[in-house]
């Protein structure tokens, strides 16, 4: 089962009504409970981690809405914070870029690259589509380090330098790039990186 195709009724119903969860094994989902639940050994694990999986799809989706249309001047916290809901029990890096307007409120939210658990290829390419397909001024990059170390890496700085770069060759500005690790979370523009 793809959460991540069901709609919101479908995933309330799952946490709500869990007796009415098929056990069909979860496929295609990056979600805290696929990954540290043990494997499913009866039906109440599996419905178990469907619920899990489910609540945490729900909790990302609601952050996500909550975040959409916000302006972010003055509040690092509120991306952090939301961050980490987004991450949450990521074991592989996983790369996102919110996407903001000239007045920095959040026009959209996209997971753009997921890797291994050491290691995700971001192409900046990529990103600058996008970036231009929602007519962004701005943009706000992050990635989880499953690791549980949210220090930044060189090649995180070096891959921060040629988004800065190519970013700024079509006018959008890098406004910032986190990286979170669990509760931890570190800001290239606070740390002086950027």
């Amino acid at each position: 089962m793809n959460l991540t195709l069901l709609d919101r009724a479908q995933l309330e119903a799952m946490v709500l009504e869990p007796s009415i969860v098929e056990t069909e094994p979860l496929r295609c989902s990056e979600s805290l409970a696929t990954d540290i639940l043990p494997p499913a050994a009866d039906g109440r694990s599996v419905r178990l981690r469907h619920v899990l999986a489910a609540a945490h799809e729900l909790l990302v989706r609601v952050a996500s809405q909550a975040i959409q249309g916000r302006c972010l001047l003055g509040s690092p916290n509120l991306v952090k914070d939301f961050l980490k809901v987004h991450f949450a029990g990521a074991e592989r890096e996983t790369f996102v870029v919110l996407f903001l307007d000239a007045h920095l409120r959040v026009i959209a939210v996209e997971e753009m690259f997921t890797g291994t658990l050491t290691q995700t290829s971001v192409y900046p390419r990529e990103v600058l589509k996008r970036a231009l397909a929602h007519n962004a001024a701005h943009v706000i990059c992050a990635h989880s380090h499953p690791s549980g170390d949210a220090q930044p890496s060189r090649a995180d700085e070096h891959l921060t330098q040629s988004l800065k770069s190519a970013l700024a060759c079509i006018d959008v500005r890098l406004m910032d790039h986190l990286v979170v690790a669990g509760s931890a979370c570190v800001s290239f523009a606070e740390t002086g990186l950027l």
